[in-house]
């Protein structure tokens, strides 16, 4: 098989019929799934958060935002008490060896706090697309070429994320006078849907530019998932034909 026809070849996933197709879809569906979830609670990413804060932290002293330093946020918010998915965290939180604190950016002109957690590292997405890689059929080069491109890429972007939001809730409360949860909700809830859209074309060029067709994967549940409703409303137009 020559070099020009393999990339071909990886793509043709998405061929896959009959029972091979559903099988395959439910299988790395649950494996992405777990892997996930695996995949961002299990890593201790005080790291990141330390490389995020410091990161934005310039960012916004280059743009003149008056903040600085202001210690560590601890999450004291209780457990998911009673649930399995709290049991577990609450297993995985106890190899975090620092306590659950996070680096603050203090905005001193209107004196609010913004700590960077982990769900400010971006690794929640960051995880999500190291599990379709994973599962999607790819030479294991391309995948580690799509996974080190890909966090490189979300890492890098993550930090002019976290700049613009703390900037842009500031800039609405001293030059609009919004409230902080009016300016909040607009910077990180608002904003963050188009951010995310085109993040994910920006990460799905990057992926799918190393030869892993993560898209065939996502297309492929699609498809069964579809087959399945067309399944059942075959079987309920032939109950009716019999009665």
């Amino acid at each position: 098989m020559n070099s020009e026809t393999e990339p071909l070849v990886l793509r043709d996933l998405i061929r896959l019929e009959g029972r091979s197709k559903h099988v395959y879809s439910l299988y790395s569906f649950i494996v992405v799934i777990l892997l996930t979830f695996l995949l961002y609670v299990v890593p201790d990413y005080y790291f990141l958060e330390e490389i995020t804060y410091s990161t934005a932290f310039s960012i916004l002293k280059l743009y003149q935002f008056n903040v600085r330093y202001d210690g560590l946020f601890i999450d004291t918010s209780p457990a998911i008490e009673g649930s399995f998915i709290g049991s577990i965290i609450d297993f995985f939180a106890k190899f975090d060896f620092h306590n659950g604190q996070s680096p603050v950016i203090k905005a001193i002109t209107v004196n609010k706090r913004f700590a960077i957690v982990r769900a400010c590292t971006a690794m929640q997405a960051g995880a999500l697309l190291m599990a379709l890689i994973i599962v999607t059929p790819a030479k294991p080069w391309d995948k580690v070429k799509a996974t080190s491109f890909t966090i490189l890429a979300l890492v890098l972007t993550n930090f002019l994320r976290i700049a613009l939001i703390v900037g842009m809730t500031v800039t609405l409360m001293v030059d609009y006078g919004t409230t902080y949860d009016a300016a909040w909700m607009w910077s990180h809830d608002v904003l963050g849907k188009p951010i995310g859209f085109f993040g994910t074309i920006l990460f799905a060029f990057i992926i799918e530019g190393q030869n892993v067709p993560i898209l065939n994967t996502v297309s492929l549940w699609i498809d069964s998932l579809l087959d399945l409703f067309s399944s059942k409303k075959d079987s309920k137009k032939e109950t009716k034909k019999r009665d």
